[in-house]
């Protein structure tokens, strides 16, 4: 599952569960490495500063928890794109503690912008409506059927199932109608969140009243908090 609520609340509240020692002699982790972990295994990975958004702690406490956890081998960073921060990736060990049952996945180039939008699509709206529970793209994975079109993620909001795309590029309108054909017969909802380009492609979509659960949005920014 996704982080449930009240364990996303304690994260940014930066309440400590006890500690907890992992095996091989490493450091006891508390409560938010634990909950970094999984969120990193259950998005891939994450760059620094959305770390800091999600966390809600100044950047050089989450610094320090980033330099924790990689000293005990639970994280590599890296500068994957020039100009941007660093990324967060968790190792082996870090998914084994992070409690997810996912396997280590190693970034590639291609895919570090979508993955990265994900993530801030998957902050903004956990942000706008602190009772969503996230269900992960990994989760899903896990149980569509053969051949079911998989969805970025999926919110559960009020009882409603929402399949969330994020989109950066245009597709074919074939490709897209076909998307939109399956996943309206899947989901309450389907919610989009574009680029310039595609967004402009979706809004014509929806214009033309075909599919009255598709939503489109415009990709968040998110904002890093200002702390002391």
């Amino acid at each position: 599952m996704s982080l449930a609520v009240s364990r996303r609340q304690g994260l940014r509240r930066g309440a400590l569960a006890s500690p907890r020692a992992p095996r091989g002699g490493h450091p006891a982790l508390h409560r938010r490495d634990l909950e970094v972990l999984r969120w990193l295994g259950e998005q891939y990975c994450a760059r620094v500063d959305q770390l800091e958004v999600l966390m809600a702690c100044s950047p050089r406490t989450v610094q320090r928890t980033l330099v924790r956890l990689s000293s005990a081998g639970f994280i590599t960073t890296a500068a994957v794109i020039g100009g941007e921060p660093r990324w967060a990736i968790p190792t082996s060990s870090g998914m084994a503690a992070g409690g997810t049952g996912f396997g280590i996945w190693r970034p590639r180039i291609g895919l570090m912008a979508h993955v990265a939008a994900v993530n801030d699509v998957r902050l903004h709206v956990q942000s706008r409506a602190p009772s969503t529970e996230w269900i992960p793209e990994r989760v899903l994975a896990r149980e569509r059927r053969a051949g079911d079109h998989l969805p970025d993620g999926m919110a559960l909001i009020d009882g409603q199932r929402v399949a969330i795309e994020v989109e950066l590029t245009v597709k074919s309108q074939t490709r897209v109608t076909a998307i939109l054909d399956e996943l309206s017969s899947r989901f309450d909802t389907v919610l989009y969140f574009c680029a310039a380009g595609p967004h402009r492609q979706l809004t014509e979509l929806s214009a033309s009243g075909r599919w009255p659960k598709l939503g489109v949005r415009e990709l968040p920014s998110i904002s890093v908090a200002q702390f002391p």
